[in-house]
């Protein structure tokens, strides 16, 4: 047989009752501990974006003008400055080791330190190095 009883009678023991006022709060927060660290991350995450945004175009235009630099018996020591775009850009092209031993005077090539530097707007500049031979000059 089937009783019925009053919803007074039937309640719940005294611990399972559901969350405490403390729980909650612990809950939040580590939620909001969570959610903290995360918002940390994607705000790193957009600054390196914005300064790769800003130093691609500069790298790109460096790798432009080495690229474009004269044949080997054309390159001469010196400096060359102008502009692309909206960038100011500057090659220097210096000897190396101007202090040879007398062996190696007889060598056919010397080094030629080549030093791009491109600025844009705003940021630092980006520079390249890279290093050529030249025909060491007969006499």
């Amino acid at each position: 047989m089937w009783y019925r009883t009053a919803r007074s009678d039937v309640l719940p023991p005294r611990g399972s009752a559901g969350f405490t006022l403390i729980e909650v709060l612990v809950a939040i927060s580590v939620l909001a501990v969570v959610l903290g660290a995360i918002g940390a991350v994607v705000g790193n995450t957009v600054r390196t974006i914005r300064s790769v945004d800003r130093r691609l175009p500069l790298l790109e235009t460096a790798q432009s003008l080495i690229a474009s630099l004269p044949a080997r018996e054309a390159l001469q020591p010196g400096t060359q400055s102008g502009t692309s775009g909206e960038f100011r850009w500057r090659i220097d092209a210096v000897l190396l080791n101007r202090n040879v031993p007398d062996d190696a005077k007889a060598a056919k090539w010397m080094p030629l330190a080549i030093t791009v530097r491109v600025q844009g707007n705003e940021g630092p500049p980006v520079r390249l190095d890279t290093v050529r031979l030249i025909p060491r000059p007969q006499g």
